[in-house]
């Protein structure tokens, strides 16, 4: 089995397992995207995955309004072993920009979303509901077997605090002296942070370089709006230590 031969079938992320012969149970807005935005009907095809049984194509046999009969037929692609983990450390911004910043971040292999509150930040909560099914449907999209993860929002403090220096964070600020983030050194598992619209306060960014285990980068002379920044430091994940 090849992977071109089953892209052309729809793709919908399950919560339950995934092997021969089950029948996933699908949420009504995804039967309602099968039925009426797709038209299936039965005998059509359709791929699922789950984040942990690698992707299974499905033959429709009924479809109805709020019920849907799928049967799984066969594996077509197995669970690869879990990625490297790539962290986004980023404060909420307005609703279309942030959409696209999520979208995005998970195309380019996000593993980790964590959302924080900055002195200067537009955005004091986020929709956690909203981001997630946001996430759902990149991954969905963009052919990914994982779901990247949306931690709570909690105050940059709070972060630093409890990051205990797992993950190496490379902060990118503005207005601070140092190296260019392509002159950066990387481990396999990557953290990022941007600032905020607005940028970093100073007390903030002199908070942030105080940890050991974070390292400052610039991002050139052209100051940047936080999901340009963003995805300015995700095109870094595949960089090899």
């Amino acid at each position: 089995m090849t992977l071109t031969r089953f892209t052309k079938y729809p793709r919908l992320y399950v919560e339950q397992s995934l092997d021969q012969n089950a029948s996933p149970k699908l949420e009504t807005p995804q039967i309602h995207y099968l039925k009426n935005v797709l038209r299936m009907k039965e005998g059509d095809q359709v791929r699922f995955f789950n984040g942990s049984d690698g992707e299974w194509l499905g033959e429709v046999l009924a479809l109805g309004k709020k019920d849907a009969d799928i049967k799984l037929t066969a594996q077509t692609k197995p669970q690869p072993e879990p990625k490297n983990k790539a962290h986004l450390i980023f404060a909420p911004i307005k609703k279309q920009r942030m959409d696209f910043l999520v979208e995005k971040a998970v195309e380019l292999g996000v593993t980790d979303f964590h959302p924080i509150l900055t002195h200067h930040g537009e955005v004091r909560k986020v929709n956690t509901e909203r981001i997630t099914a946001q996430i759902t449907e990149a991954a969905e999209q963009c052919e990914r077997l994982d779901i990247p993860t949306l931690h709570k929002l909690e105050t940059l403090e709070k972060l630093l605090a409890a990051w205990g220096g797992k993950t190496k964070i490379t902060a990118c600020l503005e207005y601070f002296d140092a190296p260019h983030i392509s002159e950066i050194t990387f481990e396999k598992d990557k953290a990022f942070i941007i600032g905020p619209a607005g940028g970093f306060e100073d007390a903030e960014k002199e908070m942030i370089v105080s940890y050991n285990f974070v390292q400052p980068a610039d991002l050139g002379e052209t100051l940047l709006r936080a999901e340009t920044a963003a995805l300015k430091c995700l095109s870094f994940i595949d960089r090899k230590p």
